[in-house]
């Protein structure tokens, strides 16, 4: 559902008349539950719109919305782990990083994640969503820019809490965005799209030719890189993102109704304006480092683990897809999460058990761990299509990444000093985080199908794609009879 101050609330005003012939002497409702039905309903009878129709607005979907999210994704994977490539330049001796203050370095962002992961949620509800986007990647840049000139723990603690307090809402607004514009069918395919590991396509060649520069302190160089490199993508963001589909202005008032109508059947509402990465991505390039192969080779052997997430990502919502067109009267996204789970857990277990003379099997079975992706961007799929209500949308993402900043916070601690570069303790960790997963998935996918057989008991309209009584409306799945959950 759209705010108040949602475009369309102007269209009965004499200071704005219709600009599409399409709305021509249309009047709608001001009230917030009525905005953007007022949009789909139009679409009734001889305004109907065709499958013709609809396929050509997806693809302008698409070239628009998924190339943006996928590089907000990217650039935020890029830029939290920045340290990661620094430490393989001297960083660590160069600001004082003795003992497991690295560690610390690695957890820091994630304390200000947590802590502004609900009031995040709660600008997301009140602001439009694209332009917050802008804003916060502008500052995080110059906050990058800074770190290239951090001389100490203290620096770079206060450095990383903040940088993480402005990633908060990324990817938050990202998935906000995708339940806007996508059906539940259509999102999980988009979600591995936007969702990939392809940030060491940037890492890997940066951190390379920083290798080749003569200063003692090339490490810094990676940070203004990266700095300068976001706060372009910002104004980027501010000028081609939309923040809402009656606001957007590169489709007409006719794709803006149809945009509408296509996702009002998952009964989860437009806008209402009223787990195991951390200790690999803060610590697979020194792990290969530990191998053997030097500093500037190791920012190059990283990128493979990259590539894995994007394949585990494409395999694991490809899946999800395929199963949701052809056997659509099956439950299997869950399923598909078990699956990346298991691989991850074999993987963990070659890194657990394999001898440190065994460098390929253990470079092999480290590019194999990253398959954790996959399941997890299935997960936070599930999480959006399960959540009905905008409201409400935002108040789960962020307990979601509460959870998520507290295992990043907690994983680099099992990465011990002293255990490197084998760290058995992280590796064991790892092994145990993805069998709790494969148990709460089960757990979870066990109460989704009980709950929707309990729903079609007691709806008399189960099976009905439209509801006017609550389409649109900002109920949250609890709410609305008519919602039924996808595991």
């Amino acid at each position: 559902m759209m705010g108040k101050q949602s475009p369309i609330d102007k269209t009965s005003s004499s200071h704005q008349p219709d600009p599409d012939p399409y709305l021509k002497g249309q009047v709608f409702s001001t009230s917030e539950d009525d905005i953007a039905a007022a949009y789909a309903d139009r679409l009734d009878g001889e305004n109907a719109y065709t499958r013709k129709e609809e396929k050509r607005l997806r693809w302008k979907l698409d070239l628009r919305l998924v190339p943006i999210l996928w590089l907000n994704i990217t650039l935020s994977a890029m830029d939290k782990v920045t340290t990661s490539t620094a430490a393989l330049y001297g960083m660590q001796k160069d600001t004082g990083l003795t003992g497991n203050k690295y560690s610390w370095v690695g957890s820091a962002f994630y304390f200000g994640y947590l802590v502004w992961c609900l009031p995040s949620g709660n600008i997301l509800q009140k602001l439009p969503v694209a332009k917050t986007m802008c804003i916060v990647q502008l500052c995080w840049g110059l906050v990058l820019l800074g770190t290239g000139w951090a001389k100490n723990f203290e620096t770079l603690i206060a450095l990383r809490v903040l940088l993480g307090v402005l990633e908060a809402p990324i990817v938050p607004g990202n998935f906000l965005i995708v339940g806007m514009w996508y059906s539940r069918r259509e999102q999980p395919i988009r979600t591995g799209l936007m969702y990939t590991g392809l940030s060491v396509l940037f890492t890997g060649p940066i951190g390379y030719a920083i290798g080749n520069y003569s200063s003692d302190e090339k490490w810094r160089y990676f940070f203004w890189i990266t700095g300068g490199m976001t706060i372009v993508w910002a104004l980027v963001v501010g000028i081609f993102l939309p923040d809402n589909p009656v606001s957007a202005k590169f489709i007409n008032e006719r794709e803006k109704a149809i945009a509408i109508d296509r996702v009002r059947a998952d009964q989860t509402g437009i806008e209402n304006k009223t787990i195991p990465n951390g200790g690999l991505t803060n610590f697979s390039p020194l792990i290969i480092n530990g191998l053997g192969y030097s500093s500037q080779r190791s920012t190059l052997l990283t990128m493979p683990t990259g590539i894995m997430q994007t394949v585990a990502s494409y395999i694991c919502n490809g899946g999800v897809f395929l199963c949701a067109k052809y056997l659509s009267k099956y439950q299997l996204r869950g399923a598909w999460v078990m699956f990346g789970c298991i691989i991850g857990m074999i993987s963990a277990i070659f890194l657990y058990t394999l001898p440190l003379t065994n460098l390929h099997g253990r470079l092999a079975a480290l590019y194999m761990s990253y398959f954790y992706l996959g399941p997890y961007i299935v997960a936070l799929g599930i999480n959006t299509a399960n959540t009905a209500g905008h409201t409400k949308k935002v108040t789960v993402n962020a307990l979601i990444f509460i959870a998520y900043c507290i295992s990043n916070i907690i994983a680099p601690q099992f990465f011990k000093a002293s255990q490197a570069p084998i760290y058995p303790l992280g590796m064991g960790a790892i092994l145990a985080s993805y069998a709790l997963s494969i148990i709460t998935i089960a757990a979870y996918m066990l109460y989704c199908f009980y709950e929707n057989k309990r729903r079609n008991a007691l709806d008399s309209t189960a099976g009905e794609r439209v509801h006017k009584d609550t389409d649109f409306k900002d109920l949250t799945d609890k709410e609305n009879i008519h919602f039924r959950y996808v595991w």
